[in-house]
């Protein structure tokens, strides 16, 4: 009998929030001739002239510069109206050392509300229209930034920027759930992703790499698991990345359509167990893999998903083995599924490799310097990998396709999306004992980022991290039938 299993995913520590300010600056001034923002010309009340505030205004002047052209698509023909309150560059380290606001800042409504708020953090201040972010040394954004890369100061100051555009379409008003605006201002900043894709932003003209590698980083400041509803504010990994990439495909109006913020769903959810919380859900790594593990409820999904299309299928057997016996590319390989002895193949290397492979942000309490503590435990990391795993055994059995291309990968893990929806339940019954808990969804998004594609498991095969997420996301919302 399979026995009742729980997943849990990292906790991050910190979170990019959304409140209010306060500044009287002027506006920015612009390229002759070109329309373009000239970030050495924007005003910002602190401003230090070093390397990290200097990304954040050229990363601003291209912000700007999209919604100078975007704005009046969605506005009926109004021209954006600039920041009343400008910009505020806040050393939070000094905030943390000396428990007051530097000289620049004092007048700054948020700072003047809660102190310590800008701690960490970059935000958009509804109460007087500014940004606001904290450029101390060793804290939250330039430390992503120096390991992200600008991509990424791009993507959060997009995100803040997105929050203007919710005051000046008069959106973020108090009926409008936190998680609601803060979902569209992803999909703002995927938008504006989107356009500097398209090669629309002079200073970030993003390319898929670099991209990629700021999702990375974007990934890394989703919500903590929330111990309630109310401290659901910004979404998982999952629910963001999930907005950011809607934002890519389909752009600004899609994203301030009437219906953004009344149409969406969010996988985000708090603990309901105790004894999930205190062990933080992780089974062992030799329980995932175990006679008793993932795969048979995996076999239990298919079985019943065959059932519905009238076609068999037969249940896949999981072994160890330092290198599948199929494989047919690099000897490097230490994971797949073999279909002519329909057994998945996983070296212990590998699954403990995939096991520990979640990153943490951990703040220090004292002088709120950040780190990133990797090689965290996981299990939905590798349970993912399992369930793409047994995607391609579908695939092989159902259609006798090819596992070897990208075609292949985008199912395998399309149809991994479909399972976790499938067993993404706040509570076990006698048909769904083998359930997630609240955070593997990050872990599976983890899995699809940074996992699926190495050359120990399936190979990117020209697959970008945002493709593979699409994919995850096309099978968890659509089901099997979205999989192609």
């Amino acid at each position: 009998m399979v026995r009742r299993a729980w997943w849990r995913s990292a906790v991050a520590a910190v979170l990019t929030a959304v409140l209010t300010a306060v500044l009287v600056a002027g506006c920015a001034s612009t390229i002759p001739g070109t329309g373009h923002v000239d970030p050495l010309g924007l005003p910002v009340h602190g401003d230090s002239g070093g390397s990290f505030d200097t990304e954040v205004k050229t990363s601003l002047a291209d912000v700007i510069a999209f919604w100078k052209r975007t704005y009046p698509t969605i506005a009926h023909g109004a021209a954006l109206p600039p920041l009343r309150g400008g910009f505020y560059s806040v050393d939070g380290a000094q905030v943390v050392a000396t428990r007051t606001a530097p000289t620049s800042a004092q007048s700054n409504k948020c700072l003047q509300k809660r102190l310590t708020f800008i701690i960490d953090n970059a935000a958009y201040c509804q109460l007087d229209d500014s940004i606001i972010w904290d450029r101390g040394a060793g804290h939250l954004l330039p430390m992503l930034a120096e390991r992200y890369g600008p991509t990424l100061t791009a993507l959060v100051f997009a995100h803040e920027f997105g929050h203007a555009i919710q005051h000046r379409l008069h959106l973020d008003g108090k009926d409008v759930r936190p998680i609601d605006l803060e979902s569209q201002a992803d999909c703002a900043a995927g938008a504006f992703a989107g356009s500097a894709l398209a090669g629309h932003a002079p200073h970030f003209p993003i390319d898929a790499n670099q991209l990629d590698r700021a999702l990375d980083g974007y990934f890394l400041i989703r919500d903590s698991t929330p111990g309630t509803p109310a401290d659901a504010t910004h979404g998982n990994g999952f629910d963001r990345l999930n907005a950011l990439q809607l934002g890519i495909e389909h752009g600004a109006r899609y994203c301030y359509s009437a219906a953004y913020l009344h149409d969406r769903s969010y996988t985000e959810r708090g603990y309901v167990d105790p004894n999930d919380y205190y062990d933080q859900g992780n089974q062992p790594l030799a329980a995932v893999v175990s006679n008793n593990g993932i795969g048979p409820d995996l076999n239990r999904f298919w079985r019943r998903s065959a059932g519905l299309i009238g076609a068999p299928f037969r249940p896949v057997r999981l072994a160890e083995a330092d290198h599948p016996p199929c494989a047919s590319g690099p000897r490097s390989s230490e994971f797949g599924y073999c279909p002519n002895d329909n057994t998945v193949y996983y070296s212990s290397a590998f699954a403990r490799r995939a096991y520990f492979s979640i990153t943490d942000v951990v703040v220090d309490k004292t002088d709120a310097t950040v780190q990133l503590q990797q090689d965290q435990p996981g299990d939905y990391a590798l349970g993912f990998l399992l369930a793409a795993a047994w995607g391609m055994a579908a695939r092989s059995q159902f259609f006798h396709a090819s596992l070897d291309d990208q075609a292949a990968l985008r199912a395998a893990i399309c149809y991994a999306g479909a399972y976790s929806e499938d067993i993404n339940r706040a509570n076990g019954n006698p048909s769904h004992k083998y359930i997630l808990s609240p955070p593997d969804m990050d872990e599976a998004t983890s899995a699809a980022l940074s996992l699926v594609d190495l050359p120990s498991a399936f190979g990117a095969r020209g697959t970008t991290g945002l493709e593979r997420v699409r994919s995850f996301v096309t099978g968890y919302d659509g089901g099997l039938a979205a999989c192609r």
